[in-house]
């Protein structure tokens, strides 16, 4: 991994903390994600005037990926959704990163994809697994596997799918985008690709807002109440992957940037400590000790 991915990776795990925050903090709802979303895609929409791809005739598998892409996007949105209505951030966000950790790392080691990750690599990587299911432990003497197996974890469970299934499908449209146009700048492959996916799941989030019940009313709220956490958290959220994207172009497998990515944990943990009120823990702090000490191992 080159020290630019490393610095994207850095960046977008303390906007992506960030915009988590700012969605705790609201009523959190598919109108809140939505307007995200369209906020994120009008940011780069300019970037469809100047792209030198000819977006329209890419291949047929670039946009088959784009819409498996948007899809699990749609279903993070709804796990989202449940998992900070039901549960605390402390609690949830440390899951909800560290579950795709080894999801994606399972799904490329199966399929192919990158090269194959070396066994010290997977070891850091199921070290900074067990350290962020550590972080939402209140102390080692209450732990309960019951905890991890309530009905609540279906949310989780369906963010981390979501969030592996879009990582994974991101980072194979990017390739046959790059195959398609091989003199096209990295940057310029990222930026177009943004553009185009934000142009797709808006559209999905829009027809969603109009589809489900009382959406549409909580989508004028934020116009009318003037709110503009959403439009902020979007701004967040469009910097936040965009630096991801690019990063993808950096390293030599996908795995290698969810592991990164889970930097966000600390940046969460302590917004959640600092800003959220929400009370400290020794598990969660040895909890960012092992993550670390994962994140090491894994680029040694």
């Amino acid at each position: 991994m080159s020290l630019f991915a490393f610095l994207l990776i850095v960046f977008s795990a303390g906007l992506h903390a960030s915009w988590n925050l700012l969605a705790k903090r609201s009523a959190m709802s598919v109108s809140f994600y939505a307007l995200i979303c369209m906020t994120a895609a009008s940011m780069w929409l300019h970037t469809q005037l100047w792209t030198p791809v000819n977006v329209p005739g890419l291949p047929w598998l670039f946009f088959f990926y784009v819409l498996c892409s948007v899809s699990f996007d749609f279903c993070y949105c709804l796990g989202l959704v449940r998992a900070y209505r039901t549960m605390e951030m402390s609690t949830a966000y440390p899951m909800m990163r560290s579950l795709p950790l080894l999801l994606t790392a399972a799904v490329t080691s199966i399929a192919g994809w990158g090269e194959p990750l070396t066994p010290l690599a997977l070891l850091g990587m199921a070290i900074v697994f067990v350290g962020c299911m550590m972080m939402p432990m209140q102390d080692f003497s209450h732990f309960k596997w019951r905890d991890y197996l309530s009905s609540k974890m279906f949310f989780i469970f369906l963010v981390a799918c979501g969030t592996t299934g879009y990582t994974i499908f991101d980072s194979q449209a990017q390739l046959v985008l790059r195959q398609a146009c091989p003199d096209l700048a990295k940057p310029v492959v990222s930026m177009t690709f943004y553009s185009t996916r934000g142009i797709f799941l808006s559209t999905l989030m829009g027809i969603a807002v109009l589809l489900l019940p009382g959406e549409k009313k909580n989508f004028a709220a934020f116009f009318k109440e003037r709110d503009w956490k959403p439009f902020a958290a979007g701004g967040f959220a469009s910097l936040t992957y965009i630096t991801v994207l690019m990063a993808m172009n950096y390293v030599t497998n996908v795995s290698y940037v969810q592991v990164f990515r889970q930097l966000g944990l600390i940046f969460g943990l302590l917004g959640g400590i600092f800003i959220l009120k929400e009370r400290p823990s020794l598990p969660k702090f040895i909890g960012v000790a092992l993550i670390i000490t994962g994140l090491v191992i894994t680029v040694l």
